[in-house]
């Protein structure tokens, strides 16, 4: 049976394999990475290698025994996993997590615990984890996964071995994507906007992203044309549509990508642009300009990326943007 994560993620796949086979597993992980990129599914793998009845002489799972089979469907007494309940790991799902772990394994001598999204954990939530990870009890395995491991507690992480997840591949985050019923034109933008299918997924679903991409590329077509409209467009247009601080960035996300689609036409680089629908207007304004002139409009988008973070506002940035360009 081959599984998701040995495309996801071969090279840790294959790291586990030869930790599990040399008896070398620890006790704690923290399986550290964007949503997507396939931290629950290694987890779910290791429990599978180490339960598994009939591993290959590769050292994988058959993932079709009673045991891979109860691990898959969620109903294996020895395989726990603690999710969050609404927006928080609260004390009492880790009261039971603790009172598990201090059991034998009820079918066999060991047993693995997943705790996912663990950065949702409260503070004394995480303080709970404490003794556990001091003192573990023997052949008792301790996964913990995130998207944010910067807010675990420190006490925490230092009693945990540190895995992080490579971002997806974009050509795997892009059939992802269409697989959830995102247009390929769009699912190719969102793929150089986040590595997330998570965030993409909700960035296509906002009632912005839309409009905004289809009023940057208007602007940017006056821009291109020298065309006072440009800076018309930005009060009219686009600021009304980007209320937030995180629309605003993206907005000038998606201009920075715009000019890396010309600049990586101007080079003949086309498998993998981020308008691969607009190549043919690309292309013409790759033929107009210079290198030096677009590594120059590309250094005042970062710059006005510099500005907003520096709480400039949004409509004096790209005003400001705008009149760069022209």
């Amino acid at each position: 049976m081959t599984f998701t994560i040995e495309t996801l993620q071969g090279r840790l796949v294959e790291l586990f394999r030869r930790i599990i086979g040399h008896g070398q597993l620890s006790q704690g992980y923290l399986f550290a990475g964007d949503t997507g990129t396939g931290k629950m599914e290694l987890a779910q793998w290791i429990a599978l290698r180490l339960f598994c009845q009939h591993v290959d002489a590769a050292g994988n799972p058959d993932g079709t025994c009673s045991e891979c089979r109860r691990i898959l469907s969620g109903n294996h007494p020895d395989v726990v996993v603690v999710a969050p309940e609404g927006q928080t790991i609260k004390v009492d799902e880790i009261r039971f997590l603790k009172s598990e772990l201090s059991k034998r394994g009820m079918e066999t001598n060991q047993r693995v615990f997943i705790i996912q999204d663990a950065d949702k954990m409260t503070t004394g939530a995480a303080n709970g984890l404490l003794k556990f990870l001091e003192e573990p009890a023997p052949q008792t395995y301790l996964i913990l996964t995130t998207s944010a491991k910067n807010q675990l507690l420190p006490t925490v992480l230092s009693r945990l071995q540190i895995i992080d997840f490579q971002d997806l591949p974009r050509p795997e985050l892009i059939k992802r994507l269409q697989a959830q019923k995102i247009p390929a034109n769009d699912a190719a933008l969102l793929a150089h906007m986040t590595n997330s299918v998570t965030v993409a997924s909700d960035l296509a679903a906002s009632d912005w992203f839309n409009p905004l991409k289809e009023r940057l590329w208007q602007w940017l077509t006056h821009v291109q044309q020298h065309n006072g409209q440009a800076f018309v467009a930005v009060q009219t247009q686009i600021v009304p549509l980007v209320k937030d601080k995180i629309a605003q960035g993206q907005a000038l996300a998606v201009i920075l990508l715009l000019y890396q689609d010309i600049l990586a036409v101007h080079f003949d680089q086309r498998g993998d642009l981020s308008f691969p629908q607009a190549e043919k207007t690309l292309t013409s304004w790759a033929e107009n300009t210079t290198v030096a002139k677009l590594l120059q409009q590309m250094e005042a988008v970062l710059q006005a990326q510099r500005y907003l973070n520096a709480n400039v506002s949004f409509q004096n940035t790209l005003e400001d943007l705008t009149l760069k360009l022209l």
